[in-house]
């Protein structure tokens, strides 16, 4: 059997928000003026971010962390045990810190190896399979720039590799950080539009592919009944794609490459909710109550109870059990409905000063869960 695809490392991607200047009740905080009669020094202009930005050697071999770090963070869920060994994390970044700040002509065509699907290779090569688990560790962990900019440099040259891992996840982080569209995401965008556009590459990835295809086309500046289309047929293309994959016979199966849909979650939320703005609510909602059965998802279980009649039973139920998991909306809902039948039950048949009190406290409780600061 296959090892697990690299790619599930990532399901929740890092983001660069730690890097950006806090904000001051929404705008940049004001400059702080000088008391030093010293004249201030010229600040050094920032480069232009181009396409080569994330391949430009900004890191030194004094950047790799030592092996404590790899202990640490090479573990259970980011690195399932034992495919691949801290060990493997470090020595494949030396090498590849020495390759790249070497620089000789084609060392990535030479020395790294797109094709291997374990941590080692017969030829010497580096895997981009080890490589692609070390960038991860380092995005999520980084302690210093020198981290960041290598783990870039190495997701940017596995993505022109081919490599689909890290195809996905570097246009993934472009997305996320609305940035894909940026120059320093080029690479990520093209190698992208190449999986895309050949189904028998990868066929492991190709309904995260069709996905995050999908999520792009929705991500648009300006999204037109063309791009809403697009995005439809891309999300029910990777649907089509997992169950060709999952319909094999055992036999098959066995000697097939294994297919994992990590993004399957946001596919189902995202066409979901373009099948509710076409008013094809009853076909929304049996993709919800599908998925909600089979993925342990909380927002699926919140938007399907949303598709639900009030008076139903499982609609509290998938609600209160999104609010616990901390879907803000379903706290919310909660604190309201919770409300709701406080006033409802005191017009009714009157509560005690004790009964009032405690739904109080109940509804606040689920209020602060859904971040409401009025009552925190």
């Amino acid at each position: 059997m296959s090892p697990r695809p690299p790619l599930r490392q990532l399901t929740r991607l890092y983001t660069l928000s730690h890097q950006l200047p806090k904000l001051h009740h929404g705008r940049l905080p004001p400059p702080v003026r000088s008391i030093s009669t010293t004249p201030a020094p010229r600040v050094k202009a920032r480069a232009p971010l181009h396409r080569n930005t994330f391949i430009q050697i900004r890191f030194a071999e004094a950047d790799i962390p030592d092996l404590s770090f790899w202990t640490k963070h090479t573990i259970p869920p980011f690195v399932p045990d034992g495919e691949v060994s801290p060990t493997q994390c470090l020595e494949a970044c030396k090498r590849y810190v020495h390759l790249a700040i070497e620089n000789k002509p084609n060392w990535q065509q030479r020395n790294l190896s797109p094709t291997a699907t374990s941590p080692t290779t017969h030829d010497g090569s580096i895997p981009l399979f080890t490589l692609h688990y070390a960038a991860i560790t380092l995005l999520l962990f980084a302690q210093t720039p020198g981290h960041r900019f290598l783990a870039l440099h190495i997701l940017t040259t596995a993505a022109t590799a081919g490599y689909a891992p890290s195809t996905l996840t570097l246009a993934r982080l472009g997305h996320k950080t609305n940035n894909l569209q940026n120059p320093q995401f080029a690479h990520a965008k093209e190698s992208l539009a190449t999986l895309l556009a050949n189904p028998s590459r990868s066929p492991e990835y190709r309904p995260d592919t069709l996905t995050l295809a999908a999520l792009v086309q929705l991500a648009a500046p300006a999204p037109t009944r063309a791009t809403a289309d697009r995005a439809t047929q891309l999300l029910e293309d990777a649907s089509k794609a997992y169950s060709a994959a999952g319909g094999t016979t055992a036999a098959a199966a066995a000697a097939a490459v294994v297919v994992y849909w990590h993004w399957r979650a946001r596919a189902v939320l995202a066409l979901s909710r373009l099948l509710i703005e076409r008013k094809q609510t009853a076909r929304a909602r049996a993709i919800l109550r599908a998925a909600a059965a089979e993925l342990d998802d909380p927002e699926i279980c919140f938007r399907y109870a949303e598709l639900l009649p009030r008076p139903d039973a499982e609609r509290r139920v998938l609600i209160q059990r999104a609010a616990v998991s901390g879907v803000e909306e379903a706290a919310r809902e909660m604190a309201r409905e919770t409300r709701a039948s406080l006033e409802e039950e005191e017009q009714t048949k009157g509560l005690s000063a004790w009964e009032r009190r405690a739904r109080g406290v109940i509804a606040d409780e689920w209020a602060g869960i859904a971040g409401d600061k009025a009552v925190l």
